[in-house]
């Protein structure tokens, strides 16, 4: 059995290298804390190539040879021999050397670097999990944010646009602000409703509200006054300035089905006429 009185060996037993004192055939004489802890079975009068496995034996004859050759001022080089079998091993480098009979034999696990590589990664790992938990949760907040804006303009914009009883079966519609395709759909689903539910006879649409039409919105109104009439609505169309009345002429759009009138003033004079020929008639 090899003699480890010639180190500390409470130190070696601080060392996380694995430490091995074998005697010339390569039987363990002494093992390090380091090294019992990864055999997990005392290791002293254990040969090590059974140590480091079957699947390194042949490998590891080669390497005890060449450090009984060796002196401690000139060690082997590292080498790299798995302790363990083919399905559960770890890799380890061994160097070593041989001093008044006895070899030395130290072995590391891992490259240091190999090892702050893998902690820096999981470091990594993590924070990015969290970063993308953080970006989930924010992107959870902004699709509600965006959900409860659209329903607050939704409410807006149909509160924005109220189709007014002004007589008896007589419906003014207001329109303000911007105006696209979207707005006039909504406008024209409302507008249809309200005058079947007044069994109206006259709408007057005010456009004094609005700076442009574009082509889609011009065909929406032309819808509007198709409908209008399929339920025995005559539209009135109010209020045209000379920009909408020359993006119409522009875009080629006719209006057909409408009264153009040009205020309301005009537009009340007309129903109230048109009324009043029918009261004379009925008389």
């Amino acid at each position: 059995m090899p003699d480890s009185t010639m180190l500390d060996t409470t130190l070696l037993n601080h060392l996380r290298e694995l430490v091995l004192l074998c005697d010339l055939e390569g039987t363990i004489g002494y093992a390090n804390a380091a090294a019992q802890q990864l055999a997990q079975t005392p290791l002293e009068d254990v040969s090590f190539l059974d140590f480091i496995g079957p699947e390194s034996r042949a490998k590891g004859e080669r390497f005890l040879s060449l450090v009984a050759t060796t002196g401690p001022d000139a060690p082997t080089e590292r080498w790299e021999l798995p302790i363990g079998d083919a399905l559960n091993y770890v890799v380890a480098y061994f160097h070593g050397y041989c001093e008044q009979e006895q070899l030395v034999i130290i072995g590391e696990l891992e490259p240091p670097s190999v090892g702050e590589m893998q902690t820096e990664l999981l470091a990594l790992t993590s924070e990015l999990s969290q970063a993308q938990r953080e970006q989930r949760r924010q992107n959870r907040q902004l699709a509600h944010a965006l959900a409860e804006q659209r329903h607050l303009l939704d409410t807006i914009q149909s509160l924005s646009v109220p189709a007014v009883p002004i007589w008896d079966r007589v419906l003014l519609l207001p329109l303000v602000g911007h105006f696209d395709s979207r707005r006039a759909d909504q406008v024209n689903t409302m507008l249809l409703n309200r005058a079947s539910q007044m069994r109206a006879k006259f709408a007057i649409i005010d456009l004094s509200g609005i700076a442009l039409v574009d082509t889609s919105v011009a065909q929406q109104l032309i819808h509007s006054a198709q409908a209008l009439r399929l339920l025995g609505v005559q539209p009135i169309l109010v209020g045209i300035n000379p920009e909408i009345a020359q993006t119409i002429v522009n875009l080629g759009v006719s209006l057909p089905g409408f009264v153009i009138k040009v205020d309301l003033r005009d537009a009340l004079a007309f129903v109230l006429a048109r009324m009043g020929t029918k009261t004379r008639k009925t008389r």
